[in-house]
């Protein structure tokens, strides 16, 4: 048996038009029309890795994978290293996962090959013990690093390369820190707002502005995190002139801890011992490097400002979440939230959180349910969301696609568009609306255009691409709306935009989707035929508007204060 592995960067017909196999397994996933056009092409089946996923239940598999290593790597704050440092290895762990689950369905002595080499692809071999042959030669090999890169590159604006350039080359800050100074402190109480990322920047702003008389400090670790506009009460500072030397013994006393806890894992878990021959947990000790720096910056913080709480808007993220748990060691009222609807990683992380904040009834329930988060350590704590805008909109001109960064969920982003633009610019067009993506914050319109220009060039000039934080113009001018599984869709839904979720795009492990229809967000559609029959389903008001069930009552301005003091006697929700 002849089996294919296709690298995501790698299309089936183009690089491989003369060869005979068995099987075909891309490392990347694609619309189901997509692997149906290769599979005739191919002569076999042609399928996803990404099709051995199991959604929720992979989280708790790797929860209990990740909780193998607790209290193993723990330094003189109590940080427990790999519980903060595995989180970073997550998505690599649950495709191995998946490697594994399709080691079961294919004979020891078939033939592998991969189209370039890969780490999924070695992991395969190593589980079969099969010969692995790579189909791509050395000079090939150059030209697609080179292509690589230049994409890369292409698709990126002058501040987001610098952001790339600086975590690749500057991750502990020491070039960057060389050339800053820390700003002159007032002394006065200050609530500590961590941030490595726009959008976390901007929820923890959403909260902030909810008590005006407290001040809060964006300490943001990246510049990617920066807000040229703050409230009153909020001032920021970059975390690159608190970063110092790190301590060499205690740095080579955790590596020594480390390098223990790695014999351990492998002969604990078959992933972990895939993962260490593929080179995954060779990663660890650079992390660590990495994470011991931000813990100094960050302790510099608490030490020269007089902060009082911390308030994290992504926890599952070092940058930010480190300041939670020092917060914590020191005595301080620690709280978390996310800057997103849902964030699955709550499932498979450990909360160190007095309590976290949930934003709507949708979110409480699947901290509690799907994360298994104590409901007592949950506070109902809603934001403003999106102007309240009349359901009948027959005025407004846009059909708008809220994108998402799809080579994340391990989507081939061409073969995506290329299934859905075809259809978008239908449906606009026999709507008489004008088509317009507004991209996520990861993205760029320079990318964006490049794309468009090389999927649909003789309609790219007529379709409008926005980006930076929603605008009132755009929900005004929004008739109807498409996404995946971005929290604008609670936004649309909540405002009487008609939201479709392309389901099939979903990502393989959150249950996003699922709850999104739990609760009545947007109109499912299950394949990217249903999007030419939105007409019909609008027309017989399928559609519906989201309706909120208030079952909790959200706490108000006096409780947020005495959750972020500490005094949290009063109940923090109630149901109705």
């Amino acid at each position: 048996m002849k089996v294919l592995l296709l690298h995501p960067e790698d299309a089936l017909a183009q690089t491989y038009p003369v060869q005979r196999w068995d099987l075909v397994v891309d490392i990347g996933r694609a619309p189901a029309e997509t692997y149906q056009h290769w599979s005739r092409e191919a002569g076999c089946s042609v399928i996803s890795i990404y099709d051995h996923a199991d959604e929720t239940e992979d989280l708790y598999r790797l929860r209990e994978l990740l909780r193998l290593g607790a209290g193993r790597v723990t330094d003189q704050w109590g940080i427990d290293w790999w519980e903060v440092l595995s989180l970073e290895l997550a998505p690599q762990l649950q495709q191995l996962m998946l490697v594994r689950r399709l080691s079961k369905g294919l004979d020891a002595g078939c033939e592998l090959y991969s189209s370039r080499p890969d780490r999924l692809a070695t992991a395969l071999q190593k589980l079969l013990d099969a010969r692995l042959r790579i189909l791509e030669n050395g000079f090939q090999s150059v030209i697609q690093r080179a292509k690589h890169c230049r994409n890369l590159f292409s698709h990126l604006d002058a501040a987001q390369l610098l952001q790339v350039l600086e975590d690749r080359f500057d991750s502990e800050h020491s070039i960057r820190r060389c050339f800053t100074r820390r700003r002159r402190t007032s002394g006065q109480p200050i609530i500590l707002l961590p941030s490595a990322y726009i959008n976390v920047s901007r929820t923890a702003l959403s909260y902030a502005e909810q008590l005006p008389d407290h001040q809060f400090l964006l300490a943001h670790s990246r510049s990617n995190a920066k807000l040229r506009s703050l409230p009153k009460n909020v001032r920021s500072a970059s975390l690159t002139p608190y970063f110092v030397p790190s301590n060499k013994r205690e740095t080579s006393s955790l590596i020594e801890s480390w390098s223990a806890l790695r014999k351990q894992l492998i002969g604990a878990a078959e992933e972990f011992n895939t993962a260490d021959a593929v080179g995954l947990l060779g990663r660890i000790p650079a992390l660590l490097l990495w994470g011991i720096a931000l813990r100094d910056a960050w302790n510099q913080v608490f030490e020269s400002e007089n902060v009082t709480a911390c308030l994290s808007a992504d926890d599952s993220n070092p940058p930010s979440s480190i300041p939670l748990i020092l917060a914590k060691k020191r005595g301080l009222p620690a709280l978390a939230c996310h800057h997103g609807a849902l964030n699955y990683m709550t499932a498979i992380k450990v909360n160190h959180a007095d309590f976290y904040l949930a934003k709507s009834e949708m979110e409480w329930d699947y901290l509690e349910r799907i994360c298994h988060i104590n409901g007592e350590k949950i506070a109902m704590a809603s934001l403003p969301s999106a102007k309240a805008l009349p359901t009948v909109r027959r005025s407004a001109p846009w059909l708008v696609f809220f994108t998402e960064p799809y080579a994340s969920y391990g989507w081939r982003s061409d073969e995506v568009y290329r299934d859905l633009l075809p259809r978008l610019c239908f449906l606009a067009q026999t709507r008489g609306l004008k088509l317009v993506f507004k991209l996520h914050p990861f993205e760029s319109v320079k990318g964006h255009r490049r794309m468009l220009r090389r999927l649909i060039p003789e309609r790219e000039s007529q379709i409008e691409v926005l980006a930076g934080p929603p605008s009132d113009e755009l929900w005004h001018n929004t008739r109807l709306a498409l996404t995946v599984q971005s929290s604008t869709a609670l936004e649309c839904a909540a405002s009487g935009i008609p939201v479709f979720l392309c389901a099939w795009l979903r990502d393989p492990y959150s249950g996003y989707v699922q709850q999104y229809t739990r609760f009545g967000v947007g109109h499912v559609l299950e394949s990217p035929e249903q999007i030419a029959v939105i007409p019909t389903l609008l027309e017989s008001q399928q559609a519906r508007s989201f309706k909120q069930k208030a079952t909790r009552s959200p706490i108000d301005s006096d409780q947020f204060a005495h959750l972020l003091s500490g005094t949290h006697s009063l109940p923090v929700a109630s149901s109705a």
